[in-house]
């Protein structure tokens, strides 16, 4: 019997990398579960520093996939996979051909600009699953006219399942803090996503990493700062905190659990930070992240920064206020936003088994 097969097809690009990430997890996560071997391709672009060191094997392309129409539509067609995951990417007529060949199909998206592309007429019947890895007060609800499509049509009802988040046991996390010397809630953890973000002709890692210097000189905390796979240059010499090119995902999500505070991007970390209940300053550093940041500022469970070293710092300084700071933990309770790794793992795996 031959192993099933998968693609991933996630949006890649020098900048971002949070759909890639989200991939690699659910790709590693699969592996680890299924009782069958699978075979796993990605299909990535190349200019993505990310991209040359996945550890699946890989179709290399000029641009993100969704701008490559015939050599992913090629690739489907000659690989024949069981099931197609296209993560904020993927056209029509690639989808078309993943059906084609008699795979499932999932859509997977983030905001609701992304969510309206799962909604689109020339998607009728191509759409097996579409889940929206957002917290239900993270995104707007459908309107009248997608819920009126939706009814009349054949599309796939978008299901908002929170983060894909993999959590670690007690012991893998403890073996982390130990590996970077590091206690429980004894530090402040940093990232600006992927290291290839720029501000106002600034790097934002670079403004990351100016600000922990100051604030663990504030607060006397160590700082953790992930500059991302994306950032290009050498990495600065500190004293102050510990520096890191990138960081495993699950090791990254032990860190973020056991630190006192986080200041993130308001990417997905921004939304780990939340299900794992890190007291957390967030910037939007892409402008698909200020609508995220402001609906969870609205809800009370992170503080806003401009992207300004000053403002941020003066930020941090109000987060770790009391009774701000246990005012904020207290919140957390009132939110469950981590079932996107159960619901779209064994959703996956469903599908497999299904698959002839």
């Amino acid at each position: 019997m031959s192993n099933k097969r998968l693609i991933f097809i996630p949006v890649s690009s020098p900048q971002g990398i949070g759909e890639y990430m989200r991939s690699l997890l659910l790709a590693q996560s699969l592996e680890s579960e299924c009782s069958n071997p699978l075979d796993i391709h990605f299909i990535l672009n190349k200019h993505a520093i990310y991209a040359k060191s996945c550890p699946f094997d890989t179709t290399l392309l000029e641009h993100s996939p969704t701008k490559e129409l015939d050599k992913v539509c090629r690739f489907i067609t000659e690989y024949k996979p069981d099931v197609v995951i296209f993560d904020c990417a993927g056209r029509a007529a690639h989808m078309k051909a993943a059906k084609k060949v008699g795979a499932k199909v999932v859509f997977i998206s983030q905001h609701a600009k992304k969510r309206a592309k799962g909604l689109k007429l020339n998607r009728i019947n191509l759409i097996d699953s579409h889940w929206v890895v957002q917290p239900d007060y993270c995104i707007e609800p459908l309107s009248w006219a997608e819920k009126t499509k939706i009814d009349m049509f054949s599309l796939a009802m978008p299901q908002n399942v929170g983060p894909y988040i993999a959590f670690s046991s007690k012991q893998q996390t403890q073996q982390v803090l130990d590996s970077y010397k590091l206690d429980k809630k004894d530090y402040f953890i940093v990232s600006a996503g992927s290291g290839g973000h720029i501000f106002n002709g600034e790097n934002c890692a670079d403004i990351f990493f100016a600000a922990a210097e100051q604030i663990s000189a504030k607060t006397g905390l160590k700082g953790i700062v992930i500059f991302g796979p994306n950032y290009s240059k050498t990495l600065p010499k500190s004293r102050a905190v510990i520096n890191l090119p990138s960081m495993d995902n699950s090791e990254f999500l032990s860190l973020l659990e056991q630190a006192k505070f986080a200041l993130l991007g308001a990417g997905d970390t921004l939304l780990q930070a939340i299900a794992v209940k890190t007291p957390t300053v967030a910037c939007a550093i892409s402008k698909d992240q200020n609508e995220r940041l402001t609906s969870c500022e609205s809800t009370g469970v992170v503080l806003k920064a401009s992207f300004d070293k000053s403002d941020i710092v003066s930020k941090v300084n109000d987060l770790l206020l009391e009774p701000h700071f246990e005012e904020l933990l207290n919140k957390y309770s009132q939110f469950e936003t981590a079932q996107g790794y159960k619901v779209i793992t064994q959703g996956v795996k469903k599908m497999l088994m299904e698959a002839k």
